[in-house]
């Protein structure tokens, strides 16, 4: 997946311009709950026992845990890099809720990535190949990360745009958020309390 390389950046600029892990302990992510189970239920939908046999409820289930995980990045868009997230996630959504629960893939990116212009299993998927009647393709997967480079499979600028926010929230996060304009929790004011983790990118396929 895109998004581990753009975490993998993002720790490794965090720690070089002198960050220090253990300060994202300091980082209050509310509605974290909500977006693990938002990630948990789509983790769920692309494990093979599952996208065998989930048939038409995929689509459906697949929106609304994306709609969830977007809802808490919303709540927390203060956090620096997380409005960026969001901004990616919601062109993943609009892409995808335009076109019937599915996210359109270029044939094209199949093809530099396979070498067959089709999608690469037949149990549920959350990709669709885009055609002539396709909305919004150009927010679809267009873009592919080649072979033999690890995790390689195709993605859509909505991924690069949460994988580059994601990078610059631990960059700051690594230093306690400065220079971000607010502290290290999402509400201004409160002092820094608890630990909290959440994600955004759901899997594509």
């Amino acid at each position: 997946m895109l998004l581990l390389y753009f975490l993998a950046l993002g720790l490794v600029v965090g720690r070089l311009s002198g960050g220090r892990l253990s300060r994202l302990g300091d980082v209050q992510f509310r509605w974290a709950g909500l977006a693990l189970c938002g990630l948990m239920v789509q983790l769920a939908l692309f494990a093979p026992p599952v996208a065998s046999r989930i048939g038409s409820a995929g689509p459906a289930l697949y929106v609304g845990s994306t709609a969830v995980v977007l809802a808490a990045l919303l709540r927390n868009v203060r956090l620096p890099g997380l409005a960026l997230v969001a901004v990616g996630a919601f062109s993943n959504l609009v892409a995808i809720v335009a076109n019937g629960g599915f996210m359109p893939s270029a044939a094209a990116a199949w093809m530099g990535l396979n070498g067959v212009a089709a999608l690469p299993t037949t149990d549920y998927s959350n990709s669709a190949i885009a055609g002539p009647g396709t909305l919004f393709p150009f927010l679809g997967d267009v873009f592919f990360l080649p072979r033999p480079i690890p995790f390689a499979n195709v993605f859509s600028i909505g991924d690069v745009l949460i994988g580059i926010g994601a990078a610059w929230f631990l960059v700051q996060a690594l230093h306690g958020l400065r220079g971000a304009g607010t502290p290290l929790t999402a509400d201004p004011g409160k002092p820094p309390a608890g630990l909290s983790t959440g994600g955004t990118l759901a899997p594509h396929r």
